[in-house]
């Protein structure tokens, strides 16, 4: 429908331009015949030259009002198509509104079921653990009742057999005095200390072996031996009387003591002396003097080593104090789990893995460090981890999670490094004199303009001691993405360039008063040097070609200007595409050969912008039959244009 009141527009106006030609023919022609008429007749006069004159005033009024009615007509088609463009893009931004809100209302109901199936999730686990802690403190408490009951009837046991044998003791005491009553042992009495003997205490089985062979012998043969029997009684009479003898006198009990059970307490001293050995060793330190010295033959550089000692608590491990490589390299503190036959003695030393706290390494050092090997096989290492290391120099770098494998030789296998702090992560593959490298960050600043931060950055690339080439790289940058390549050298200067791509930039971010709508597709290179690395993009320079589609030049009206007269023209100018070439080069910009399109309306221009915001340059309009030259002028902030 728009095109073809475009096409109607277009056809009307080709009508006006028309009728206004045929006018100024016909006016053209009046104006020979009266020339002619005058000079044929001469005699006529001041009255034939008044009549002349009146008749062309009158065909100039006849054609003026047809060709401002055309500039009106026109006009007031500019301002529809205006209107209708405004009203599409008013709908178009309400429906990007609501599909941003939808698609917010459905983050956050899917955040909000995630939390929730995680609270559940954490409450069943909380169960579950409270469930197995009351097992198993139920089972607990069922076998210490079991070991209690088996000990008290363990006790009642020991309590009826003593009574028995004093019950036993007095019924064979035969015409002896009449025995003291035996003390009642009662439940609960302490056996493990002295146990007081008396009657039950004493030996009964003589006794009753005598009286079975004394009655055994009444029966084979009453009228036997009298000397045997006579010497059976004398055996009866004299156990009953040492028996008398015992429980006339029992202010003096036999006291005996039950057998020591060496076995358990052996074993808890035991225990006790090899803790407190153990013990001993972990604060009793080391001599430091061998690890100094494996530890300096292998890097090639002084190592020192505060302290050293040796700790069994949650394993065995070495820990060390306040080391130190060469007069640069720094760590507060390290533990190293050491294979246990390279521990004591021998000129080798062998550690599976060492953990370093407050390692500090100068980024000067870190070709030093991934692409160089041990020396000897004094010392092997095979990782090697770091907390939070910390890389102080000349750019800004985060902190750094480090896990680092080491080959038999100490040469660096791989690099594992993240950083909390921006979300960083990537991994170094050295291979021989050169590393392949692959990392992202969430944000990412970039090291020679930190004023430009970066999101979602992802790289990989070739690292040497004296570049780092990437191949491929991309960010995303004022709702556009970037992408390109990338060489960084480093030295005594310093120096950075690379192809640059990018599509779909937000350009109101870069002078929303210049230009206030519109997504910007370029391409180009860029370079910078110098010798302060975190300075380079003050003298960087960018150039390349851009194309803006659907952009809105947020100062002036082209259109105003061409058709009205002025100073000034304040206003908007829409367009469907801005195409050009420039050159960014220390703060000034330089645009050319610039082509703006919309509909009727097409212009091109040059313009500069300093540093400091200021504006030149010089923009030529065409609306149709209307054609116009502007000068550009002001600031990046109040741009202005006049004829």
């Amino acid at each position: 429908k728009f095109e073809r009141e475009r096409v109607q527009a277009e056809a009307e106006i080709t009508a006006r331009e028309d009728a206004e030609r045929k006018a100024r023919e016909d006016a053209d022609r009046l104006a020979a015949a009266d020339v002619a008429a005058n000079e044929a007749a001469a005699k006529a006069g001041k009255e034939a030259e008044a009549t002349a004159a009146a008749a062309a005033v009158a065909t100039v009024v006849a054609i003026t009002p047809a060709a401002a009615s055309a500039t009106d007509s026109l006009l007031a088609d500019l301002d529809s198509f205006s209107m209708r463009d405004d009203e599409e893009r008013e709908r178009k931004e309400a429906e990007e509104k609501a599909r941003k809100e939808d698609e917010e209302r459905a983050r956050l109901e899917a955040e909000a079921g995630a939390k929730r199936e995680a609270e559940d999730k954490k409450r069943h686990e909380e169960e579950e653990l409270r469930r197995e802690d009351e097992e198993a403190r139920l089972a607990r408490e069922a076998e210490e009742r079991k070991a209690r009951e088996e000990e008290d009837r363990r006790l009642q046991e020991e309590e009826e057999r003593k009574r028995k044998a004093k019950e036993s003791l007095v019924r064979h005491q035969s015409g002896a005095q009449p025995a003291k009553p035996a003390k009642q042992v009662k439940p609960g009495d302490d056996f493990d200390d002295e146990i007081e003997i008396s009657d039950a205490d004493l030996d009964l089985d003589d006794v009753k072996a005598d009286e079975k062979k004394l009655a055994k012998d009444k029966n084979k043969d009453k009228d036997g031996d009298k000397r045997a029997r006579d010497q059976i009684n004398s055996d009866a009479r004299k156990a009953s009387n040492a028996a008398d003898s015992v429980i006339s006198a029992p202010q003096t009990p036999v006291k005996i003591r039950r057998p020591v059970k060496w076995g358990k307490s052996a074993a808890i001293a035991l225990f006790v002396l090899v803790l407190g050995g153990l013990g001993l060793l972990h604060v009793i330190p080391l001599s430091n003097t061998q690890y100094e010295q494996l530890a300096s033959e292998a890097l090639g550089r002084p190592v020192k080593i505060g302290s050293v000692r040796l700790s069994v608590i949650t394993g065995v491990e070495l820990k060390f104090e306040g080391l130190s490589i060469g007069e640069n390299v720094h760590a507060a503190s390290a533990r190293a789990a050491p294979q246990i036959g390279t521990l004591f003695g021998g000129d080798k030393k062998v550690f599976t893995h060492l953990s370093i706290e407050g390692l500090v390494v100068p980024q000067s050092e870190i070709g030093t460090v991934l692409f160089g090997a041990f020396k000897g096989d004094g010392l092997t290492i095979g990782r090697i981890t770091a907390s939070k290391a910390k890389f102080p120099g000349k750019l800004p770098f985060p902190d750094m999670d480090l896990d680092i494998a080491l080959g038999p030789n100490g040469a660096v296998k791989a690099v594992d490094f993240k950083s909390a702090e921006t979300k960083l992560a990537g991994v170094l593959l050295p291979q021989g004199e050169s590393a392949s490298v692959e990392f992202s960050a969430g944000t990412f600043l970039l090291p020679f303009a930190p004023a430009v931060a970066l999101s979602d950055f992802n790289s990989k690339g070739t690292l040497t001691t004296q570049e780092i080439s990437l191949s491929a790289w991309n960010a995303k940058l004022f709702d556009g993405q970037l992408s390109g390549t990338a060489r960084i050298r480093w030295g005594a200067r310093w120096s950075v360039d690379g192809e640059l791509r990018v599509k779909q930039m937000n350009v109101i971010v870069l002078a929303p008063a210049l230009m206030s709508e519109g997504r910007a597709d370029g391409r180009g290179t860029f370079s910078m040097g110098g010798t302060v690395p975190d300075k380079l993009g003050a003298d960087a320079r960018i150039e390349g070609s851009f194309a803006v589609g659907k952009g809105v030049l947020g100062s002036f009206s082209l259109a105003r200007g061409l058709q009205t007269a002025g100073g000034q023209f304040s206003g908007r100018t829409e367009f469907s595409e801005l195409t050009g070439t420039g050159i960014y080069n220390k703060g000034a910009v330089t645009l050319r050969d610039m082509k703006l399109a919309a509909g009727l309306l097409s212009a091109n221009g040059t313009a500069d912008i300093e540093p400091g915001g200021r504006i030149s340059g010089r923009i030529n309009a065409e609306l149709g039959a209307q054609r116009g030259m502007f000068a550009l002028a002001g600031t990046s902030s109040e741009p202005q244009i006049k004829k």
